[in-house]
């Protein structure tokens, strides 16, 4: 007589408490969920007094060689120019004054790979980065190895003091950006 109460009291049990924790109230939530929580408001008020970015939109055009054809159909047919380099690597070294609009203490960094927004502005792949390095006084310099055909490069400066970040597209004919 007592096995079957203590089979549905263990039902009871079981079914009471979910069974056993398979993420059914993590599937449950949904985006409408998540808009209406209070973290919203935290939200909201972080992006209301985050800085918006500015773009330095002055600069070239990039350096980009015309696409070459061949008719060769081995390579003993290639014909390669004297002055040609296999070498794919760049060192670079880029001069960075932007006293003309901030010397408060920043950071740079630049980005391989980026897009560009319909509001003019660039979002960077931050796992693209290529080197960054203090700002100081409104200058820096920065030596970095890139490859021959990365034709642009997106700077970034965060300033600690919550001025308004400066992004500009750089291209690779350009070894300094004053400002």
């Amino acid at each position: 007589m007592n096995k079957p109460i203590t089979i549905i009291a263990m039902i009871t049990l079981l079914s009471a408490c979910g069974g056993g924790g398979d993420g059914g109230d993590v599937a449950s939530v949904t985006a409408s969920d998540t808009g209406t929580s209070s973290t919203t408001d935290s939200s909201s008020a972080n992006t209301s007094s985050a800085p918006s970015m500015l773009v330095d939109t002055s600069g070239g055009v990039a350096d980009i060689p015309e696409t070459i054809t061949s008719s060769a159909t081995s390579m003993s047919e290639t014909v390669v120019p004297d002055d040609f380099s296999y070498n794919p690597v760049l060192e670079q070294n880029f001069e960075v004054d932007i006293r003309g609009y901030s010397v408060s203490p920043a950071y740079i960094s630049l980005y391989g790979e980026f897009t560009e927004n319909d509001d003019g502005t660039f979002s960077a792949n931050y796992n693209s980065r290529i080197t960054s390095a203090p700002v100081e006084d409104g200058e820096a310099t920065l030596d970095y190895v890139s490859s021959d055909s990365q034709y642009y490069v997106l700077a970034e400066v965060w300033f600690y003091d919550g001025t308004s970040p400066v992004q500009k597209r750089i291209p690779n004919t350009e070894s300094s950006w004053v400002w």
